[in-house]
């Protein structure tokens, strides 16, 4: 086990099922939040929609589990959060003569000059009454290597900023900024001016995007924004508004 310069424990793996799920074991085990769980390889690392996520060696891959007061509505910010703390912790290692475009796609993966180079699995691991929850913030950057067979391109931190970042060093810069980004957040009461940050950072916001929606069909809007709820809103080519929460940006057009 190895330690940040916080008092939060880390608890470090060769390989690994998943880091999700291990953080959840530990907590069976009596193990109380908060605490990291990383892995230098995971074998059945996973993202939204159960999809496997390739996990090669010198890639970062993390979970961080904290407990969270508050109604389960919130929840869902979390990914908002996490994702800044992403951002910003790859813009604190980006060469100042580095034109690369770091930006934030809706729901929860990291661009890198048009490439997915990071993504967001948050998981509820425990609820008790409503108003304490256990949360797993599992997070996967692609920092030496590009993950095979993807749907959306894949690229990597190396390769994109052309800057080696030791997975240690990247922990402890996301340890430091998911504290910050959390802090901020305040459960919720300040989620307005994370929203607005992250908005700032989106992805394809004000062009024309298809989106995947859960049936597999493909629909073409605007992007024009996020509602409160975090849901993209998509604007059809009738001039109408539509809110989405379970689809995800496939390509822009």
């Amino acid at each position: 086990m190895i330690k940040t310069n916080s008092d939060i424990s880390i608890f470090s793996y060769q390989e690994i099922d998943s880091t999700n799920d291990e953080s959840k074991r530990l907590l069976d085990n009596q193990k109380m939040p908060p605490y990291w769980v990383i892995a230098d390889k995971q074998t059945a690392g996973r993202g939204r929609k159960n999809r496997f996520w390739d996990s090669p060696n010198g890639n970062f891959m993390g979970t961080y589990v904290l407990n969270i007061s508050g109604k389960k509505r919130i929840l869902p910010q979390l990914s908002f959060v996490s994702a800044l703390a992403i951002y910003d912790t790859i813009i604190e290692f980006k060469p100042k003569n580095s034109s690369a475009i770091i930006m934030l796609k809706w729901p929860n993966d990291i661009i890198i000059n048009d490439k997915k180079c990071g993504g967001i699995l948050i998981e509820n691991i425990f609820s008790e009454n409503n108003l304490l929850h256990t949360i797993a913030i599992g997070i996967g950057v692609n920092l030496s290597n590009s993950p095979l067979h993807t749907t959306f391109p894949s690229g990597n931190v190396l390769k994109e900023l052309n800057i080696d970042i030791r997975r240690d060093t990247f922990l402890a810069a996301i340890n430091n900024n998911i504290l910050k980004l959390l802090t901020i957040w305040n459960a919720g009461k300040n989620y307005k001016e994370i929203l607005s940050s992250w908005k700032s950072i989106a992805y394809l916001m004000n062009k024309e995007i298809l989106v995947s929606l859960p049936n597999g069909d493909k629909q073409a809007g605007i992007f024009s924004s996020i509602d409160d709820e975090g849901g993209l809103v998509l604007l059809n080519n009738k001039g109408k508004k539509e809110i989405l929460y379970a689809a995800e940006i496939f390509e822009g057009l």
